[in-house]
């Protein structure tokens, strides 16, 4: 059951340690993580624009892999997988939500939402050569789609550019048009946009598109070359920002504001038809952020330390932050369910760097804390502990192994043992207490 005319935000988060990756759903009145839902291997999410679709579309590792997600209740279920198949990076659903398209490098693949079925498999135009394309775009009538460059990990430059390519269509031969057998016309070579200079080793061109399909807007974050708007009509750049690209950028429900956050400052407002700035809204500096803003205007805004807070409409404060369990990949908005608030999780620490938790062994010679192969990154939450091991102790047999020193000497250590990381042990000097 769903809440009419209410949204959420839906927070897709990566596995970080031992947490596993998963989907949080944020209230958007109060900023209270109202439940989660585990989801291994995330790695992307996407809906329908409007804030009031009720199912989800999740992208995980593994091959090319998308769950559903339906929002009352949470539950998730394969559409698609295809181990064999390049791993979508990105999705987009068309205006009807009957199809979802599926960004893979090469290629487009389409996914029927109803059947799991594959009425499409488009390959990219080569325009220019040896392009591989990243992120994706659909316009509101889905006949035409926009994708954003993939920047090559290499020493030899490429132009940061967007493809306009028609979507095609079936071949109006009598045959049906959900056959998977049937022909398709020849989309063309597509069109590309150029939207900065050349350059080397640059991450993937963002593409996101107004609401009505007339302006496409595109940036390569961590640039010195700025957010561009496209007009789709003409396929021609028609304004560009102030200063370096944004990290995250989010169109609000009318289209005429933009909400970029930054690297290096505050989250800026810009007018969405020349790129001007209007305004700033309360948002940190990050490096890896995402954000969305619903139906009322509200913004989400996760970050990578993972914390994430709304903005409420012409707000001067974000509200008090709640915690995920991992780094947020994307944030989307959809249909309430009518789920309960849950507490809010304890935490009692968070690590000052990269570090490895262990585990207990209390039948080795000396009472070892030993390895494992999870890594916590910088910033990971460490829930609340039951029980600390005290003592001195020294690292031995070359693997990193913590064993109490019986003959004297050592060093002073503190471990910790978390219930909720099924006992696994935490290094108290990694660790900055809350």
């Amino acid at each position: 059951m769903t809440q009419s005319g209410v949204s959420h935000f839906y927070i897709a988060y990566r596995q970080t340690g031992p947490e596993p990756g998963g989907i949080a759903v944020l209230d958007a009145a109060t900023c209270r993580i109202r439940t989660t839902q585990a989801l291994m291997g995330a790695r992307g999410l996407a809906a329908q624009s409007g804030g009031t679709a009720t199912k989800l579309y999740a992208l995980s590792e593994g091959g090319c892999n998308v769950s559903t997600v339906d929002t009352p209740t949470l539950e998730t279920d394969t559409l698609y997988s295809d181990q064999e198949s390049p791993p979508a990076t990105d999705a987009a659903v068309n205006a009807d939500g009957s199809r979802l398209f599926l960004a893979q490098g090469l290629a487009v693949l389409e996914v029927d939402t109803a059947s799991g079925k594959e009425p499409g498999d488009h390959p990219v135009p080569q325009n220019p050569v040896f392009s591989s394309w990243e992120t994706i775009a659909l316009s509101p009538d889905g006949k035409r789609l926009y994708l954003g460059r993939h920047g090559q990990n290499s020493n030899r430059k490429q132009t940061p550019c967007v493809l306009a390519m028609d979507v095609p269509e079936r071949a109006q031969d009598g045959t049906d048009a959900q056959d998977d057998n049937a022909e398709e016309t020849d989309p063309g070579p597509g069109q590309a946009v150029d939207i900065a200079a050349p350059a080397e080793k640059y991450r993937a061109v963002r593409v996101l598109l107004s609401a009505d399909g007339a302006t496409l807007y595109a940036f390569v974050s961590h640039q010195a070359d700025p957010l561009v708007a496209i007009d789709t009509a003409t396929l021609t750049v028609t304004a560009r920002a102030q200063g370096p690209a944004p990290t995250a950028l989010a169109v609000s429900p009318d289209g005429t504001l933009l909400y970029a956050v930054h690297a290096d400052r505050a989250g800026s407002i810009l007018n969405a038809a020349d790129l001007t700035e209007t305004g700033t809204f309360p948002s940190t500096p990050d490096k890896a952020p995402a954000i969305a803003v619903a139906p009322d205007g509200t913004v989400c805004v996760a970050y990578s330390d993972h914390t994430c807070t709304v903005i409420a409409p012409d707000a001067a404060e974000a509200s008090a932050p709640a915690r995920l369990a991992g780094a947020p990949l994307a944030v989307v908005t959809a249909a309430a369910g009518e789920a309960d608030p849950q507490p809010q999780p304890e935490y009692v620490g968070q690590y000052r760097r990269d570090a490895m938790p262990r585990r207990y062994n209390e039948y080795s010679e000396g009472h070892g804390m030993w390895s494992t192969d999870v890594t916590c990154e910088q910033g990971t939450f460490v829930p609340a502990y039951d029980k600390v091991h005290e003592g001195s102790y020294t690292l031995t047999d070359g693997v990193g192994v913590w064993r109490k020193a019986v003959l004297g000497g050592g060093e002073n250590k503190k471990f910790y043992r978390i219930p909720a990381w099924d006992n696994l042990i935490v290094d108290g000097d990694d660790v900055t207490w809350l």
